[in-house]
Formats: C-alpha cells, structure tokens, sequence
C-alpha cells in the first residue's frame, strides 16, 4: 500500500507498520513529530492508496490476460502447423470413394484422418456434416489449418485443409491423387478446428 506525507517521499508500508502508524498518530506528521492517538490519515491519502492499489490489479490482471491470449495463439499456430504436416505426408496417395486412410483417401474421409493424427479432432465422414464443426471463420480470416468445405448450395460436397494463398490440400477424386489445388469454387465455408 502507498501512503504519501509532505515532508518525506511517498513509502511502501506493510499492513500492520500502517495500523501502528495510524494507532500511535505517527502518519500524517512524518515519523519525527508524535501526533494524538486519535489522529487520522488524511481522507487524500487513503483514496490515493485505494487508486492505487486498484490500478495495479487492473494492470496485473490485464498481463495475465495478454499472456493466456499469448499461449493460447501460440498453441493454435503449433497445432495448425502439425495439420499442414499431415495434410502434406499423404501427398500422392489415390482417391477411393470410402475410404479413410492411411493408404488411399476420399475427401472426407482425408480430412476426418488428418485432423485426428495430428490434432485429436473427430469429424464424421461426410464434407456435408463436417461443415458444421468447429467456429465459423470469414473467408479473409482463413488460416492455413482451418477445415474448407465446398457447398453446392448450402451442402457440404467436397472438404480441404486450407494451405494459404487460395489453396488447399485434398482428395480431389477418381483417378486423382492427394495434392495441393486451388479453391475452385467461391461457395465454401471455413471451419476453424484449431
């Protein structure tokens, strides 16, 4: 607690030091001139110490803040980067309608595999019922990582992980392989998984 006097500069006094202080009327005339037992700190001292007091556990409060949004954006970037590392493993495996993986992939059945090995993220094996997992993003907000679902009018028909620069990893289809392709419909969702 920060208590001021005039004639000395302002001090850190713990809890008791101030009720002493205050019990033997030392506070309001300095340590060298004994006041009456019933003297008082001023009413501009007590407020000063409770500004204060207060502003520092907003300021506190709000470092715990900055630093938990800190680690949490730190942990989504590690856990976005380990899907982009999975997502780029299967490169070159053929699309089989079905399937899950490891081996061969559909779309859904690729991203619902690599969001679980690399981020322990359950999706069903649908692109229609995958659109509806995980929070909502506006295309300009995507980041490499997020979950893309290509829609033929509001159903989910094809799915992706998001690689940047209007790009995706997919299982596009027969006769296809794993690769990284353009999006190549304007009618898609984002889903941020991680």
């Amino acid at each position: 607690m920060r208590v001021s006097t005039l004639s000395r500069p302002a001090r850190t006094l713990g809890v008791g030091t101030l009720a002493l202080s205050v019990g033997l009327g030392l506070l309001t005339g300095g340590l060298g001139t004994p006041q009456s037992a019933s003297a008082a700190p001023p009413s501009s001292a007590v407020a000063t110490t409770q500004v204060s007091s207060q502003t520092s556990v907003a300021f506190s409060q709000t470092g715990i803040t900055v630093k938990a949004a800190a680690s949490q954006a730190a942990r989504s970037k590690a856990a976005a980067n380990r899907v982009l590392t999975e997502a780029a493993k299967h490169k070159g495996k053929k699309y089989k309608f079905g399937a899950a993986g490891p081996k061969r992939f559909d779309c859904s059945g690729y991203t619902m595999y690599v969001y679980k090995k690399a981020a322990g993220k359950k999706l069903p094996h649908k692109a229609h019922l995958q659109q509806r997992y995980g929070k909502a993003v506006a295309k300009s907000n995507a980041r490499p990582g997020d979950l893309i679902v290509i829609r033929k009018g509001t159903k989910g028909t094809h799915a992706g992980i998001y690689a940047g620069g209007g790009k995706m990893w997919a299982s596009p289809r027969t006769g296809k392989t794993v690769t990284k392709q353009k999006i190549w419909s304007k009618n898609y969702v984002v889903r941020r998984l991680v």
